[in-house]
């Protein structure tokens, strides 16, 4: 299956996948080995990058495309 390119690091791809399975930014820190402020800096990034409101609209626009 073709997969479109997208603008999102491996990085911000792992933290929008864990976002999406209901991990809060101190749980995603804590797996990642990250300070869940800087979970937030890549959340940030990711909501940018897609264009979105909240990080709702962006894991549904990530799903879609078949990113995460």
């Amino acid at each position: 299956m073709f997969q479109e390119n997208h603008p999102l690091t491996e990085r911000e791809q792992q933290i929008l996948q864990l976002s999406a399975e209901g991990k809060t930014a101190k749980e995603i820190g804590t797996e990642l080995f990250l300070s869940s402020r800087t979970v937030r800096n890549y959340m940030s990034e990711v909501l940018q990058k897609l264009e979105a409101k909240n990080k709702i609209e962006a894991i549904a626009r990530a799903q879609e495309k078949g990113w995460i």
